[in-house]
């Protein structure tokens, strides 16, 4: 079986995928967090890897940036980045459990 490659230009511009992008020195620093945290996204820029955050913040727990997921690696963001490559725009809401049960990725 291939192993499933996280694809940035889901989230940026094709051709845009490792572009720093124009972040605050915290952001930054945040989304530094989460390339450790989730090493299947390691190989993204900053741009990508804050608008796919930004996203799912947005469109999974209704707010702006999710501040508290900086600590621990929680699989339903890579679960909404897998569903927005295999399935398009996500519309399930607050569904955590939804997102962690996609195993298209593992």
């Amino acid at each position: 079986m291939t192993k499933f490659v996280f694809d940035a230009s889901i989230f940026v511009r094709p051709g845009h995928e490792t572009d720093p992008g124009e972040y605050s020195d915290e952001t930054r620093a945040e989304i530094a967090k989460l390339r450790v945290l989730y090493p299947e996204l390691a190989h993204w820029g900053d741009l990508a890897l804050g608008g796919a955050f930004g996203e799912m913040s947005e469109d999974v727990l209704s707010i702006s940036w999710a501040h508290f997921l900086f600590e621990t690696r929680e699989e339903f963001f890579l679960g909404y980045c897998c569903w927005r490559q295999t399935r398009g725009d996500w519309h399930g809401g607050i569904d955590l459990d939804r997102l962690e049960a996609l195993t298209d990725w593992k």
